[in-house]
């Protein structure tokens, strides 16, 4: 299996199609690091936090699983998977390959959200005075651990639905989650189980984090969103098995 992640890993991070994800995305950053420093700021509002957990709570999920859908997607398209299973890798070591590919390719988008945002506060004069490091650490450890649930579920739809299918489930899944969450919010935003809830979910996290202060409890939203994870590859694999790739 170590030979098919190395090769799944080096065919990933050469796709054309992730290198413009990647552009694409600290490009975003860089112009919304500019677009904030150029409107009114509110009192309290901290216009460093919402740039870089902003960004990461709700766009970086949107370009990682639109990534790894066109690229899974290709290998079906291609042929390459019964390339794959012709010279002896199962179906479950196919699977694994694409989530530890897919999850190290969140990281590194995740590296490019903090050197970006960093790099855009410095040029853009962005306060960063109030910044605790110890803090930020711990809240941005936390939400690379639920991007990476996300990328989990996302792995799943990109492993039962074929090619452009796959982007498509995935940005219904994500819009509408974001969508449901931020209806219930205005009503039940207060409620210890709507809280609980939020915690499996990154498009229900924006404004958990801050460079501020530590999210309240970090270790119960890692571990929910992780389990939600986990959850989602069982049933990615089990279902993968049943596939028909003829």
């Amino acid at each position: 299996m170590t030979k098919l992640i190395r090769a799944d890993m080096i065919r990933m991070f050469r796709s054309r199609v992730l290198r413009l994800m990647m552009l694409l995305f600290a490009g975003l950053i860089v112009l919304e690091s500019a677009i904030v420093t150029g409107d009114d700021v509110e009192a309290g509002e901290n216009l460093f936090s919402s740039v870089i957990f902003g960004m990461g709570s709700m766009l970086l999920p949107m370009f990682v699983s639109v990534g790894i859908c066109l690229i899974i997607g290709a290998e079906f398209t291609s042929g390459g998977i019964r390339n794959k299973m012709t010279v002896g890798h199962k179906r479950e070591s196919i699977y694994g390959s694409w989530l530890i590919c897919s999850l190290a390719i969140t990281l590194a988008m995740t590296v490019i959200l903090v050197i970006a945002s960093f790099a855009s506060a410095l040029v853009f004069g962005i306060d960063m005075s109030d910044t605790n490091a110890k803090a930020t650490v711990i809240n941005l450890l936390v939400m690379l651990v639920c991007d990476m649930g996300f990328t989990a579920i996302i792995v799943m739809f990109a492993a039962l639905f074929t090619g452009v299918k796959s982007v498509a489930v995935a940005f219904i899944y994500n819009e509408s989650t974001m969508m449901i969450f931020a209806l219930v919010g205005e009503v039940y935003k207060n409620s210890e189980v709507y809280k609980l809830v939020c915690r499996f979910f990154i498009q229900a996290q924006n404004g958990f984090y801050s460079t501020i202060q530590t999210t309240d409890t970090p270790w119960l939203t890692a571990l929910c969103s992780g389990s939600l994870g986990v959850l989602a590859t069982v049933a990615g694999i089990v279902s993968f098995r049943r596939k028909d790739l003829k």
